[in-house]
Parts: structure tokens; sequence; C-alpha cells
């Protein structure tokens, strides 16, 4: 039997073979159990965290005649069968990258009005249908909106923000997340016990599971690379090394311990060495600042500012070391910078203390010693020159007359009040604006909604009815998760101090309400209008207008920072 690579051995089958989506896969099965099938699905995420897996599970679980009791597929029955043949008339799967035409397109729906041979439902599965053309998606568009009854669309993309929203509207949206290393690192250590796989140590198994960047089928991938190198399946740190391009955990570690002690020997042999393996200097930045990060919190050869101090140092300083005409050695410079930092802020430090001993040790220092001999630059003179002319003008602007039909707008730093003279807000705004601080995902989810009535609190009582339009109700379906509800429920007595059994909340489908408006895109108006108020104010302002006459110029272009601070 030919060999198959285990990202396609082992592809799930069952939800719950599912890793790190729990999110999705619950609502799929809860949706099944509960006989609430749409008639469209979209599946965002990045590539390999189990799009088309779950479009597969989810399309053969309703379709099968005789369901387990946690929504899975049987397996067994006709549906179930006709399913594996992957020659069904009854499930369809295409690749929207070459299948992309509006032809295409056409000849798919053309029969979408034939009833299926078994089961309940045909279904149409499109991976990456960001890919369809315009006029492809224009075609799709009305059998879409109104498919026949036993029909059901599942969209997988990488790239959603290329979608029409026309497109988007129709369908349940489902985000899948990057799965995070631990489970990646779980998921790993199960296949290697089946397959007889063993590592040299564990550190090779997370250092996998942190290349393949939150996806299971490039750490399966690269797992499969590593295996062609390896003898008898035992994986060591050389074989990691020679077949990934990467450094191995333990000559990290070397190269750390030789740039704490300030021993550039040491240093300067471990990584020509690892050059020599053919390690991309890229890769060996990349994992030395990833070891630096575990680092900060653990070590205690060095203080923590002087470890902060190297991570910015070789942060910030390779990005352009990438782009030299010899990064290898530039990159083995900064090393070496780094490594004879102590020397460094010796040579700046006043002749009155020439010692300056390992604990003592602060960039900041340094900064302090020598910031005197540093002359002023234009900007700075500039900065100076311009503040007094603001305070000039500022005192012009107090002491002038000005007319009703003209308004100039100033804007002075917001100066929030100690916390215990502010005054809560018991609105509903002014819980989503304290949510927005303490979880701001959950504010974004009940923004998707609003409230259909006054939120009503007396006597102890909090009463609220959120309302969801079309495009919200899978939110509503998220919100509607005991778990998630309950917490929903923490932050409402949280905010308002109410007990918690004194709390009505209903979440409400309003799609058929013409005037109903989510909060996001109440926000989203607003925004829009307010910008380009903020932009006219700026270009009235007397100060600017001022600095304009002082060098001759004019101002063509104002970019407002939209980044709450």
């Amino acid at each position: 039997m030919s060999y198959q690579v285990l990202a396609r051995k082992w592809r799930p089958k069952k939800f719950q073979e599912v890793i790190g989506q729990g999110h999705v896969t619950r609502a799929l099965q809860n949706a099944i159990v509960n006989k609430k099938i749409g008639h469209a699905y979209m599946l965002v995420g990045t590539r390999g965290v189990g799009k088309t897996s779950v479009a597969r599970i989810f399309a053969k679980a309703i379709r099968c005649e005789n369901l387990t009791a946690d929504g899975n597929a049987c397996g067994e029955c006709r549906a179930c069968l006709d399913f594996d043949t992957e020659i069904s008339m009854n499930f369809i799967e295409i690749d929207g990258a070459s299948n992309n035409s509006v032809d295409n397109i056409r000849e798919l729906i053309g029969n979408v009005h034939y009833l299926p041979t078994s089961g309940k439902y045909k279904v149409y599965v499109i991976d990456e249908v960001h890919m369809l053309s315009t006029n492809a998606f224009n075609a799709l568009l009305k059998t879409l909106e109104e498919p026949p009854a036993h029909v059901v669309f599942i969209f997988a993309t990488t790239e959603a923000q290329k979608l029409l929203g026309t497109v988007l509207s129709r369908c349940q949206r489902f985000d899948f997340r990057n799965v995070s290393v631990p489970d990646l690192v779980t998921h790993v250590k199960e296949i290697s016990k089946v397959e007889g796989i063993k590592f040299e140590h564990e550190e090779l198994i997370k250092q996998l599971a942190i290349l393949g960047r939150g996806s299971v089928r490039d750490t399966l991938s690269l797992l499969d690379q590593v295996l062609t190198t390896s003898l008898n399946d035992n994986i060591t740190e050389e074989n990691l090394t020679s077949s990934l391009g990467v450094a191995g955990p333990s000559s990290l570690q070397h190269i750390l311990k030789s740039l704490y002690a300030g021993d550039t020997t040491g240093l300067s042999k471990i990584y020509n060495k690892l050059l020599e393996e053919n390690v991309p200097v890229k890769n060996i930045a990349g994992g030395l600042l990833d070891e630096l990060f575990k680092d900060l919190k653990s070590n205690k050869e060095i203080s923590e500012a002087e470890m902060i101090w190297i991570y910015e140092t070789i942060a910030r300083e390779t990005s352009w070391i990438f782009s030299s005409i010899a990064p290898e050695k530039a990159f083995e410079v900064l090393l070496y910078k780094t490594t004879l930092r102590r020397s460094f802020f010796s040579m700046k430090m006043p002749t009155s203390e020439p010692h300056f001993q390992q604990e003592e040790i602060a960039p900041a220092i340094v900064i302090e010693a020598v910031k005197e001999t540093i002359p002023k630059t234009v900007a700075e003179t500039f900065a100076e020159n311009f503040a007094e002319l603001a305070k000039e003008k500022e005192a012009e602007i107090e002491n002038a007359v000005i007319p009703q039909s003209k308004t100039f707008v100033i804007e002075e730093p917001l100066i929030v009040p100690a916390k215990s003279t502010m005054q809560k807000e018991m609105s509903w705004e002014g819980f989503l604006s304290y949510l927005n601080v303490k979880a701001p995902a959950s504010a974004s989810n009940l923004e998707q909604g609003n409230i259909t009535s006054p939120l009503r609190l007396e006597n102890g009582e909090l009463s609220v009815e959120l309302g969801f339009g079309y495009s919200g109700l899978v939110f509503m379906d998220y919100l509607s998760e005991p778990e998630v509800f309950q917490k929903l429920i923490n932050n409402l007595s949280e905010y308002f101090e109410v007990e918690k059994n004194k709390i009505q909340l209903q979440l409400l489908n309003v799609q058929s309400s013409e005037n109903f408006i989510s909060t996001a895109e109440i926000k989203e108006q607003l925004a829009e209008m307010s910008m380009q108020e903020r932009v006219e104010n700026f270009k009235n302002n007397p100060i600017l207008k001022e600095a304009e006459k002082m060098f001759n110029a004019k101002v063509d272009k104002i970019i407002i920072d939209n980044i709450k601070k």
C-alpha cells in the first residue's frame, strides 16, 4: 500500500476529532440535533485549521439517515455509503480557484433543482470561494438567496475580506481560530504514539508546533518532512535542523548563555555552526527572539531590564539586517553588540564611575550619561519654536471676539478623573463601553445586535431585550450557548450591581423588522460622519493656519489617527 502523508491519514472524520475549533463544531452539532439547518454556511480561517474537514463532516451528518445522538453521521446508512464513494451526485465539492468562471457556476446551479437520490439534502461545498469571479458570484446570488429546500451550500475561504457583502449577508458565518501550541503538541504526541515516532526530547515537539503557526496541516507536513531524514522514525535535533533549516532549542540556548555571559568566542562558534548547516539567518533570529521571550519571565542570570533591552535591540535592528548586503555578518555583529553591552555601557559612563556592576546595568542610565553631548536636531528646534507660537496664538484666541457664525475647535487631551470620582452611566451604552475595556471580543459580539427597548433597572432587578437582525443571527446563536450566556449574565451583574438571579435577558430574532439597526452599524455611520467634521475643524485651526504662513506652505492632506489611546 502506498504511503499516505500524516495530514491526510489523520484528517478528522467526526466533530470530536477536529482540533481547536470547539466553538464551531458545537454550534453545528446543535444545529443538526435541533434540526435547524441553514441554507448557506461560510467557514472562514487561515490554511490548515480544519475548514474543509468540518465542511465534509457537517455535509455527511446532515445527509445521514441514521444520526448518532451527538450529531455525527452513522457511516453505515445508504446516504453515508454514497458519500464515501467520492463520486456522489448528492455531495459536490469543487475548488473555487480552478472553477471560478461564470460558466462553471451556471453548470453547478443548473442541477440544484434535482432531488437527492439518497438522504434529505444535496450539499455543495466550494473551497477558496473568494477566488470566484464577480460574474460567477452574480450568477450564484439568486440561487444562494432562495435555494430549493433540499440544497445546502457550504463555502470555505481564507480571505473573507475579498467577498462581496451580498454573499456574506446570505450565509451563516463561522470563524476558525489558529490552533494553540499546546493543542498542537498534544495532537502530535497522540499521532507519534500510534505511528511509533520517537523524539529525542519534548522541546522538539513544541518547536514543531510553533513552526506550524496555528495550522494542523502545516504542523503535520513539517513532521513528515523531518521523518524523511530520521532513522527508524527516531527524530533528533539534528534531523529537525537539517530538514527544516531551523535552529534547534539547544543551539539557541547555547547562543543565549554565551550572550548573557559576554562570551563572544562561544557565541561565534555556535552561530557559524548553524550557518554551516544551512540554517537561514532569518530563522536563527526568529528562533532566538522566541527563546528570549520565554526567558524573559524565568531567567535569573541577568536583570529583567537588561533582558528587555537585549530583546528590543535585536528585534529592532534585524529589520534592516535581512535586506543588507551581508545579512549573516551583520547579524553576527549585532549579536556581538548585545554580548559586549557591558563594555559599551561602561565606556559611556562618566569617569567618576568607571566600574559598573551587573545588577546596576540599565540602558536608561547610559542615555542620561550621554544625552547632554547630543546637539539638538532640526525637529527638536522646530518643536520648541512651534510650542512658543502655539502659546501665543492660544492667548490671542482666548481674548478674541469670535463671530457666532464660525466656531474654532482645538482638541485638548482628555483628562480622565480618578476612578473614585467617575459617575457610572447605568445604560446599555455605558455597559458596552465598560465591556470594551474588560472584554473587547464580547463587546464586539453584543454590538452585532441592539436593545429593542430601553433596559429597565428598578427595585434591584434588571430587564434587557437584545435583538439581532439577519446578519447577526450567528452571534445570537453563539451568545445563546449556556457558557457564553452565563458569562454575559455575570458581566451584567457586575456592572449594574444586580444579583444574577434578578436579571432577565432575552435574545430576540428581529430579522423581519425593517427599522432595526445594530449598534455596530450605528457606530460605523457615526464614524463616517464625524471623521469629515474632524478634518474640517483641523483645517480651520488658527495654529495650523499660522504655521502655514510661517513656512509659506499649504497642508494638502490630513490623516486622522483613529486608534484609541
